[in-house]
């Protein structure tokens, strides 16, 4: 690994970076920072938890005028991800006198006012809520020079694909764009192939690191219960996530969790934004040990130390497995993940396996 003095970053950066804690690139930085720098046009694939909001903030930083007003939109397809890449980038910028804001829904558009009256440098921002505020003239984005794509594939699958085509149209005509993603699916293929010219391709480190530990179990729809309970008692994990395909089963087993004295707590798209917030900073904190959840924290949602996941239902989605997986095994310490698979799931997982070149060990379990 290249010290971030190597990197070609201005000293003030380096001193910030370091009082951080931060003085070796990881391999995302390595690679992102200097062709950033050259004023490259990126596309790059890396997983969860890799660092590469610091290898696009830190590939444009150096560029970035205090002075001025936005220079540098980053898009995000959640709230969560919204807070959490906003206040991550804060921590570098706010000492170099660069403000960064974030905008996104789930609040009243009125509580934006703080952000939008103000000069900041950078935008944090979900696609909805970033337009509204670009018609509204609230924003101006024409100035624009650096645009960043965020877990590009779950913006897609959101439904962002026109609008992340409508926020490029406003920036100015020559802004340098980077694509970031831990996949790449038809409609991230689409989006580059009809929006982006002449650009870096960079598929960096492995999808999922040998560092986690995969096994499936074979059980009934009723059964599944009875299993996980068995798996809670006999694996002594103290942060776990569990993964539904449906938002309605993650209170069904909360409820279940609960009643067998385990400190649980769901996270989906129907509870309020305050709780949803509420729920993660006390799992992040330790306070709750198990967080069942719909995809909506698949992705982007910064949780260290995560000892395992399970998956109570097989992905519907192949690249869903890779995002639920890479909540584990961050940063090289070891990870586990577990997939309950029911007979009418098997061709679904065969699937994943094969796409990904997987051949995952089978658990056995007696209820």
């Amino acid at each position: 690994m290249r010290k971030f003095s190597e990197l070609g970053l201005k000293k003030e950066i380096v001193n910030v970076l370091f009082s951080l804690n931060f003085k070796e690139a990881l391999e995302v930085q390595e690679k992102i920072i200097p062709l950033a720098m050259k004023g490259k046009t990126i596309v790059f694939t890396s997983r969860t938890g890799s660092g590469k909001t610091l290898a696009y903030l830190l590939g444009f930083i150096n560029r970035i005028n205090n002075k001025f007003g936005i220079q540098m939109l980053v898009l995000v397809p959640t709230r969560e991800l919204c807070t959490q890449v906003g206040k991550e980038m804060t921590k570098v910028c706010q000492p170099l006198g660069i403000k960064v804001g974030m905008l996104h829904g789930g609040r009243e558009i009125a509580g934006d006012s703080i952000t939008t009256s103000r000069r900041n440098q950078i935008i944090v921002g979900t696609p909805g809520r970033l337009i509204q505020h670009i018609n509204a003239k609230r924003i101006k984005v024409g100035d624009v020079k650096y645009l960043v794509y965020d877990e590009s594939d779950q913006m897609f699958d959101h439904g962002f694909f026109d609008e992340c085509v409508y926020v490029k149209k406003r920036v100015s005509v020559n802004a340098q764009i980077i694509f970031s993603s831990a996949t790449i699916n038809e409609k991230v293929e689409q989006f580059i192939e009809t929006e982006l010219t002449d650009y870096e391709l960079l598929k960096i480190g492995e999808l999922i690191p040998k560092n986690i530990i995969q096994e499936t179990v074979l059980c009934t729809i009723p059964e599944k219960k009875d299993v996980l309970l068995l798996f809670l008692q006999k694996n002594k994990f103290k942060r776990i996530m569990i993964f539904c395909n449906r938002k309605d089963k993650t209170a069904d087993i909360t409820k279940f969790l609960s009643e067998h004295n385990y400190r649980a707590r769901e996270l989906n798209s129907n509870i309020t934004q305050d709780e949803r917030f509420n729920t993660l900073n006390l799992f992040k904190e330790g306070k709750i040990h198990i967080l069942i959840t719909s995809d909506v924290a698949a992705r982007g949602i910064h949780i260290e130390n995560v000892d395992a996941v399970i998956n109570y239902d097989v992905p519907t989605n192949s690249e869903f497995y890779i995002h639920r997986i890479g909540r584990t095994g961050r940063r090289d310490k070891n990870g586990y993940c577990l997939t309950m698979i029911c007979p009418e799931d098997e061709d679904r997982f065969r699937i994943i396996e094969y796409n990904f070149g997987l051949n995952v060990k089978q658990k056995e379990f007696k209820c």
